[in-house]
């Protein structure tokens, strides 16, 4: 009969040991779950809105107020401001609620239709909103009537 050394169990034991430890999932890495909840695609913002009718000078699209917890990042505006007669447009801008001006917008002159002129706005921008803040856009005219739709998209993220 062949003898086995002590030395022998020792080295198969551990040779064992060493195989079995190798093909553990234990000892394989694993990749970390990670969530990015700040995203811009994750988050995505739009919102528009309408102001029409009689005016005495400006026509003021009010969003909706960014919630608590969030920021809104605008990053686009778009409008269609129709007016009753050419040039009357002094101005449109972004802003807060009655405050402080966030973007000069932009307007261009667009074929007239019916009896109306268009004016359209399509500008990207970048403006911030915390939690309680309203965005607003504002245009200012000379024309005694005029019908304005305007859109904001963006994204929100989360605040600590």
């Amino acid at each position: 009969m062949q003898s086995i050394s002590i030395a022998s169990i020792w080295r198969a034991a551990l040779i064992g040991i060493l195989a079995v430890g190798a093909s553990c999932p234990a000892f394989a890495q694993k990749a970390a779950l990670v969530q990015n909840r700040d995203d811009v695609a994750r988050n995505f913002y739009y919102e528009n809105v309408y102001c029409g009718g009689p005016s005495f000078g400006y026509c003021q699209l009010v969003f909706s107020v960014v919630p608590a917890g969030k920021r809104l990042i605008i990053t686009h505006v778009s409008m269609l401001n129709q007016m009753l007669a050419p040039n009357t447009i002094s101005s449109i801008d972004l802003r807060y609620l009655n405050g402080q001006l966030q973007a000069f917008l932009t307007a261009t002159l667009s074929p007239a239709t019916g009896n109306g002129y268009n004016y359209s706005v399509n500008d990207s921008v970048l403006a911030s909103y915390d939690a309680g803040q309203t965005p607003t856009l504002l245009t200012f005219s000379n024309s005694p009537a005029f019908q304005v739709i305007g859109i904001i998209s963006g994204y929100t993220v989360d605040i600590p």
